[in-house]
């Protein structure tokens, strides 16, 4: 029997291959133990129940909806159905993050939760939830409301509640495919993707793609170009590479700018090093300040509310947006001293006054200009507009690597920055408002950990750059 788990639907949204292979085609690879949260009214306290395997724990979910639970988390449900007009049979399991008991067209009900601690969703996330209404439709016989909670914190508490729309058309077209897809003898082929960074096949899919010198390697080239490359019989790394610039304009999309970087991309890739296209331009070679913000939405208009910034050495300051009507300092528990500012007003003065002179202001692609543009002081913008320096598209029209992303943080750790503790602006904002909320200290210094990480990064590319001899570059021919 194929078992088809809310993580297979998930995944197929995304990937077909990793689908494939997380599948399990001869029924549940084990049975451990599980655990299910039952709270009884809307003000109990939580209970937790013991279940030995999966088919217990079906049971016990049965049982706590009969009995009538307010909420139920990790909810195990099942349907053993057919999916096609073969003789297989499909074993369909769903653990549901959270059934709450509702009132719906006059009956009651148990609708379905999906918790995510990220703000934004995607189409996994809304073919889960329809795979859990349609799953209690077929066991209940009415097809429950769910919702969607976004940015669930610590306490359960969530940024964002969005109902769900059930398409249930959309959820049967996608099993149709699964009952194909998981007949498949070999595995679909591979398509590096952003998806790849989280999934736990990453690795083997990135080596086979190596050694096969897949198109997909190459950064920032779009499927339409990378479907002209294959039409003009360029379908390798090594065939890019032994093209010339030239010859690759031909192919439609790829343009006197892109041919380049495209050739130099296969290149660093067959070589596993580093390829210099241009000199340092001498803007850079002089140093100045790395620069980094973190945004939040408040009213509408996205600010910031922290902000870092070093010398080349990684000498750093940090400032954010805290509990205090004037300016103050905070030492925390490393070493790490961090100026509380009222508003977003007070964290760009903060880095005017910090920062003066003529010096340039590195920061990481436009984002960080956009917001000085957007949300800075007039006279603060004035001041500082002219001294900022995207040094990321300095460093990335000079130098490619073989990398599939260039942002600061691939970037860095490629070339041996030991990045420390988490790499994720969500999880340092999460800290950031737990310490609001009344939080330890020690919250806030992992939040201003990733601040800090954010811009000796960017000082550890400049000090590699500066010293790595990309003054005289390799010819890109």
């Amino acid at each position: 029997m194929i078992t088809i788990t809310s993580r297979t639907v998930h995944d197929l949204a995304l990937c077909e291959r990793r689908a494939w292979l997380d599948a399990d085609r001869s029924g549940p690879a084990y049975d451990a133990p599980l655990t299910l949260g039952i709270v009884w009214d809307g003000a109990g306290e939580l209970e937790t129940r013991r279940a030995a395997g999966w088919a217990d724990a079906v049971e016990q979910t049965g049982r706590l909806i009969a009995l009538g639970a307010a909420s139920i988390f990790d909810a195990c449900v099942q349907l053993d159905t057919a999916l096609d007009l073969s003789d297989r049979v499909f074993m369909i399991r769903a653990q549901i993050d959270r059934l709450e008991r509702v009132e719906h067209l006059g009956e009651s009900v148990y609708a379905p939760v999906l918790l995510r601690e990220s703000i934004t969703a995607d189409e996994g996330d809304r073919l889960m939830l329809d795979l859990w209404v349609w799953l209690l439709d077929s066991l209940g016989g009415t097809p429950p409301p769910a919702e969607l909670w976004l940015g669930v914190d610590e306490l359960g508490r969530a940024r964002r509640r969005v109902p769900h729309e059930y398409d249930e058309a959309r959820l049967l077209d996608v099993l149709t495919r699964l009952a194909a897809l998981l007949a498949r003898e070999d595995a679909p082929p591979i398509h590096l993707i952003e998806a790849c960074k989280a999934c736990p096949h990453r690795a083997d899919c990135h080596a086979i793609a190596r050694q096969d010198g897949a198109l997909d390697l190459l950064y920032g080239v779009s499927q339409r170009v990378r479907a002209g490359l294959h039409a003009a019989g360029l379908r390798s790394l090594a065939q890019i590479a032994a093209a010339s610039p030239d010859e690759l304009q031909r192919v439609k999309g790829i343009g006197p700018a892109s041919a380049p970087r495209i050739h130099a991309n296969a290149r660093a890739w067959l070589n596993a090093r580093p390829v210099h296209l241009r000199p340092l331009p001498d803007r850079c070679a002089a140093g100045g300040w790395m620069f980094d913000l973190e945004t939040l939405e408040r009213n509408g208009q996205v600010v910031p509310w922290c902000m870092g910034w070093c010398d080349v050495r990684g000498q750093t300051q940090i400032a954010l947006v805290g509990p205090v009507q004037t300016p103050e300092t905070l030492a925390l528990p490393g070493g790490q001293r961090v100026t509380l500012a009222p508003d977003s007003d007070g964290l760009w003065e903060t880095l005017a006054e910090s920062v003066a002179g003529s010096a340039p202001i590195f920061h990481w692609t436009g984002y960080d200009a956009a917001l000085l543009r957007g949300t800075a002081p007039r006279a603060v913008r004035d001041a500082l507009e002219p001294r900022f320096e995207d040094l990321h598209r300095h460093f990335t029209q000079a130098v490619s690597l073989p990398l599939r992303s260039t942002s600061i943080k691939a970037i860095s750790t490629y070339l041996g920055y030991p990045w420390p503790g988490y790499n994720e602006w969500f999880a340092a904002y999460q800290d950031y408002r737990y310490w609001l909320d009344g939080g330890p200290i020690a919250a806030l210094e992992r939040a201003c950990g990733y601040q800090r990480a954010d811009v000796q990064s960017m000082a550890w590319v400049w000090r590699w750059w500066t010293g790595a001899g990309a003054s005289t570059p390799e010819s890109a021919g």
